[in-house]
């Protein structure tokens, strides 16, 4: 044996291929058309040919069986045969026996054929899972790991389209941040109109109320105040509120006041009913206060009732 027949795990020579048994289907076939095959519409195509696939005819184990190995027409009986010469008998018997073979070598390849078919087809559904799993896989890397190309941006929409319920959505924000920003603006201009309100007393709108302002802008009280002003030094003079001023600021910061009058806040408070909650707490709170430092009295003043009747009870003890 040479080198060259451990190409062919030691064999000299190539072996030839197994013969078929079923060169023909042997059992009858679903027909699916694979997909993207034939000829096109409006292609002629050639002659002696034919547009659609021609299946070879199904010859079944039985029918082969019948044509190759038949029954002999005529059935002899046991006494017939001892009284045939021996070499018809030899021939009888080999038919017979090759009857048997042959239908016992049919039956085990339908069985060998069936179970390739079944292997073939859990080995194409386990290959199927296992490159959905590995396509999966490399799905949820790429998202991970790898910035998206331009071609997985042209393979789809450049736009997702919105579905009905997005567009409602989308439609009900809209006209949330809308309203919202209306909101905030009517507030705004609810502040100013409360402030222009609050700061219109103080404005000279009749000639008494003229004269009222420039009397107390030249009174004793005014010209005290700008003399305090002109002996603080210039670098103090942004810093140091007048008393007035200081006064007016501190009553409206603890009263929630501007411009010596009620603010936005305390109005809305007050139509909402928040501040008539608020005084209703505090009284209550106020109630349950003095009914509680009412009973804490009555306990001590029982108590101290006590102690003087167990003093006058020991004071008469030791008298007699």
């Amino acid at each position: 044996m040479g080198k060259g027949a451990l190409k062919f795990g030691g064999k000299s020579g190539i072996l030839p291929k197994p013969r078929q048994i079923f060169k023909q289907p042997y059992k009858h076939q679903v027909y699916v058309k694979a997909e993207d095959t034939g000829y096109v519409d409006g292609i002629i195509h050639p002659k002696g040919t034919t547009r659609n696939l021609i299946r070879p005819k199904v010859f079944t184990p039985e029918q082969r069986l019948k044509k190759t190995a038949a029954k002999p027409k005529k059935l002899y009986s046991r006494e017939d045969v001892d009284h045939m010469p021996e070499a018809q008998r030899f021939k009888i018997k080999n038919a017979e026996i090759r009857r048997q073979f042959l239908k016992e070598s049919y039956e085990g390849e339908v069985k060998r054929l069936e179970k390739r078919e079944e292997y073939q087809k859990k080995m194409s559904g386990e290959r199927k899972k296992i490159a959905e799993e590995a396509q999966r896989l490399e799905k949820s890397k790429a998202e991970l790991y790898t910035v998206p190309t331009v071609e997985s941006y042209l393979e789809g929409p450049l736009i997702k389209p919105r579905s009905e319920e997005d567009k409602e959505a989308l439609k009900l924000k809209r006209k949330a941040n809308r309203l919202a920003q209306e909101m905030k603006v009517k507030e705004e201009r609810s502040i100013k109109l409360m402030e222009l309100y609050n700061a219109s007393s103080d404005f000279a709108i009749t000639e008494s109320k003229l004269h009222l302002l420039v009397d107390e802008a030249f009174s004793e009280r005014k010209l005290k105040e700008i003399n305090k002003l002109l002996n603080i030094s210039p670098d103090r003079l942004g810093t140091m509120p007048t008393t007035i001023d200081f006064e007016s600021s501190l009553k409206d910061i603890i009263l929630g006041n501007v411009n010596k009058g009620p603010s936005y806040e305390v109005v809305q408070d007050t139509m909402s009913g928040f501040n008539d909650e608020v005084h209703d707490t505090a009284e209550k709170f106020q109630r349950e206060k003095k009914l509680q430092m009412k009973q804490e009295a009555e306990k001590k003043q029982k108590k101290l009732q006590e102690l003087q009747n167990e003093m006058l009870k020991d004071r008469e003890a030791k008298q007699q």
